[in-house]
């Protein structure tokens, strides 16, 4: 069950839609009861229940807290389209580090072609419920040659590879205000897909020995991101 709604603010009123509506239900919610919601304004709000019916709900809102939720660097993730099961378990741990943003892109070795963000949008909405993250992360479908170069790391296995630790130290003397972390599909990038990060110098992170999952992967680099930013005590 999750420790918030998601809802729509109108004027000042949070509107739950029916999937919503079916977890109230679940939870013995009836009218007059108070409830908290997000709408993705970094905003929590308490509100009463004043009207709840099999379609919708509609809340009043009581009492509102701004949960201030700038995590800095701004960590944009770009991933190639995987299987869901994978996807899923990479956006909801992701959503839990606190990432900013997420792109998706079709790779030349993706075995699926993502039309609709349908999932991907409600997967990141029912992570931030469960977790309070107030400020829900934006995603949208890309091109891989539209991944910007600036503040951009690839993980691959590719040569010439730079170390995480390396590339960590580094930032260190930079007043960096962004990060773009590349991956990807669960299958691997394409050989001429190396080639364009290796021809356009993008900077190519070496996370060791261990083969990982690509999932586990950015899990990885986004929890060293946050431990030597210190970015979640904001």
């Amino acid at each position: 069950m999750p420790n918030v709604f998601y809802g729509i603010k109108e004027n000042n009123n949070i509107i739950l839609d029916e999937r919503e509506t079916a977890h109230l239900k679940v939870l013995r919610k009836i009218e007059g009861d108070l409830i908290k919601a997000i709408t993705g304004d970094e905003f929590l709000y308490y509100a009463k229940i004043q009207k709840l019916n099999k379609k919708k709900t509609i809340s009043q809102i009581v009492k509102q807290e701004y949960l201030n939720e700038n995590y800095n660097p701004y960590i944009s993730i770009y991933f190639g389209m995987s299987k869901w099961d994978r996807t899923h378990l990479l956006l909801e741990k992701l959503v839990e580090l606190r990432v900013n943003e997420f792109n998706v892109f079709k790779a030349e070795k993706s075995e699926t072609n993502y039309k609709s963000l349908e999932k991907f949008q409600r997967t990141i909405i029912e992570a931030c419920k469960q977790t309070v993250y107030a400020k829900i992360p934006s995603i949208k479908i890309v091109n891989i040659e539209d991944i910007p170069k600036e503040n951009t790391i690839i993980l691959d296995l590719i040569d010439n590879k730079t170390s995480l630790k390396t590339f960590l130290q580094s930032l260190k003397t930079k007043a960096i205000k962004n990060i773009n972390v590349v991956l990807g599909p669960d299958t691997g990038f394409s050989e001429n897909e190396k080639d364009f990060f290796i021809t356009n110098n993008f900077e190519i992170i070496n996370l060791g020995k261990s083969i990982l999952r690509f999932e586990t992967s950015a899990i990885y680099v986004v929890t060293a991101l946050n431990y030597e930013f210190d970015r979640l005590n904001i």
